[in-house]
């Protein structure tokens, strides 16, 4: 297994170079798929009711996105948390001030345009203030995403929304807070249907907390405190926690539970673990050498996708709003731009991987669960 894991990585790096390996997927003793079958699978609801989606089970094909956090500058605690109505907002930028909301809607657009001409749509993850200014200004950037097929989902900073006693909160409380950030992405939006959500990683009462909220996707998982994620949660093949983590005790996070309610999705094959923090790092370099760690982390992730056929395999990275500008002021996410055009664009074209919303990821995993009841979804190697 690890001759052919490596043999594929090569070539998946001769392939990005113009050059090609005179050898089949036979003669490295492994084939791969690049089509799988397509299932229907019941999804009953929370009010009692049931429903279905048609996915593809993706063999040997790599699942990818760009995922878009939209912090939360100016945030108040919400007063479902028992914080007083007349609570200032957090110090710092502040979307209510200045230009800020306006800059970023604008980079909003230009990398979501971006992204559009490859074939692409990102999962937007946004929260308050910036739904509430939208909705207060008539502002249709979700609603532009929402109609261009990004999805739109929730990103979930407790401390800007339920205070700094976060951990001794129930998850009642949690829900409710979490219900009310989703209503506004709702309005904001005009999406009914939001499933995905990051943020809240250290709380034992998460999972329930989001259930209750009606979420059941899940990823991003780094400590807050040492921006950093766990060994046990790296790799590209997604699975149902048994239970929420505990500080970095992530024992119960990373087992896999087949009646669990949520699905967790890892960011991909990566060989550090502080990949999620690195682009903020002198020592990481500048924003060229981080995109091109990312490429190195997303053929790794290919290559096993295509190692293990049999299984679902997700990659996906996270940007934030005015992030990765470059030096010339008529294209300041050029950096963004050749990476999709130099590295994941010909991985397309090739069929290695495939453009998916997280949801989307999430759909893909309920496919191939239903059709391989009993099977394992992440591998040993």
């Amino acid at each position: 297994m690890h001759r052919i894991y490596l043999l594929l990585f090569v070539s998946l790096n001769l392939l990005l170079t113009g050059t090609s390996l005179a050898c089949s997927a036979d003669e490295g003793g492994s084939s791969t798929k690049t089509t799988g079958e397509t299932v229907t699978v019941a999804t009953p609801a929370g009010d009692g009711s049931s429903g279905s989606l048609t996915a593809t089970v993706p063999g040997g094909v790599l699942l990818f996105d760009i995922g878009m956090h939209i912090e939360p500058l100016g945030a108040e605690v919400s007063t479902l948390a028992g914080a007083p109505a007349d609570q200032p907002p957090r110090p710092g930028p502040d979307y209510s001030k200045g230009s800020l909301f306006e800059r970023h809607v604008k980079d909003i657009r230009s990398v979501a345009a971006i992204v559009e001409r490859y074939g692409g749509a990102m999962t937007v993850q946004t929260q308050t203030p910036f739904t509430t200014i939208a909705i207060e200004r008539g502002e249709t950037i979700l609603q532009d995403l929402a109609a261009s097929g990004h999805e739109i989902a929730l990103h979930f900073h407790e401390d800007a929304h339920l205070g700094r006693d976060t951990g001794n909160l129930p998850a009642e409380t949690w829900c409710q807070v979490m219900q009310e950030e989703i209503g506004y992405i709702r309005q904001a939006s005009g999406v009914a249907d939001i499933r995905y959500w990051s943020g809240g990683n250290l709380y034992p009462g998460l999972i329930d907390a989001a259930v209750c909220a009606g979420l059941d996707v899940n990823s991003d998982w780094k400590n807050p405190n040492e921006q950093k994620t766990v060994s046990e949660l790296i790799g590209s093949e997604p699975w149902r926690p048994a239970g929420a983590s505990s500080g970095n005790d992530v024992s119960r996070f990373a087992a896999h539970d087949p009646a669990g309610p949520v699905i967790f999705l890892p960011e991909g094959d990566y060989s550090r673990t502080d990949f999620g923090s690195m682009r903020r790092s002198e020592a990481a370099g500048d924003d060229e050498a981080y995109f091109e760690f990312l490429k190195q982390s997303l053929l790794a992730s290919v290559a096993r996708a295509q190692a293990d056929p049999s299984r679902v395999h997700v990659f996906h990275f996270t940007i934030h709003p005015g992030e990765f500008r470059g030096s010339d002021p008529g294209h300041q996410f050029a950096v963004i731009e050749d990476f999709l055009a130099q590295v994941v664009d010909p991985l397309v074209k090739s069929g290695q991987v495939r453009w998916s919303t997280f949801s989307q990821m999430a759909d893909a995993f309920q496919a191939w669960e239903s059709a391989n009841p009993g099977v394992a979804p992440r591998s040993e190697t």
